[in-house]
């Protein structure tokens, strides 16, 4: 027992040996959900890769925007599925998260929404992105800061 608490305390010595207790820790507590995180974070990675690529063919600067933008929704999107995450835990132990999976779900498909816009600005032949053209107006401005005429960012003719 001794040795234990001797490897112990020598490992709690260094700021390294803290770090690694507290990363092992969280990993521990969220290790039922992870699929979660890892969903939502693909997801922003995702459309930061999409939003890129649009700015490229736009031939617009956005890179530096586009990474705020990343770093504020993994930050918003953290602490919401941390939050939800610790009161389930509170109401109960074991089971299924249903809030949480529903919190990572829609935030999800937010950001699905979000690389629709971009995906159409790359492709804006695409059969299945044409469908929600309209729909994906108000995003598209969003991504251009201005408003727009949508035939003319996807270099459609007016019939």
């Amino acid at each position: 027992m001794n040795k234990i608490l001797n490897q112990l305390s020598s490992a709690l010595e260094t700021s390294y040996g803290w770090f690694l207790t507290a990363a092992t820790a969280l990993l521990a507590l969220f290790q039922p959900e992870v699929w979660g995180f890892m969903v939502v974070g693909i997801s922003v990675l995702c459309d930061l890769i999409w939003g890129i690529a649009s700015s490229v063919k736009l031939k617009t600067f956005i890179v530096s925007r586009a990474l705020r933008e990343t770093v504020k929704k993994i930050g918003i999107y953290s602490f919401a599925l941390v939050g939800v995450f610790l009161v389930e835990m509170i109401i109960h132990e074991e089971g299924h998260f249903i809030a949480f999976r529903t919190i990572a779900v829609f935030a999800s498909v937010c950001e699905l929404w979000s690389m629709s816009a971009s995906m159409l600005i790359i492709k804006p032949d695409m059969p299945f992105l044409r469908l929600f053209r309209a729909q994906l107006k108000g995003e598209i401005e969003s991504k251009l800061s201005k408003h727009i005429d949508i035939n003319d960012v996807l270099g459609e003719q007016q019939i």
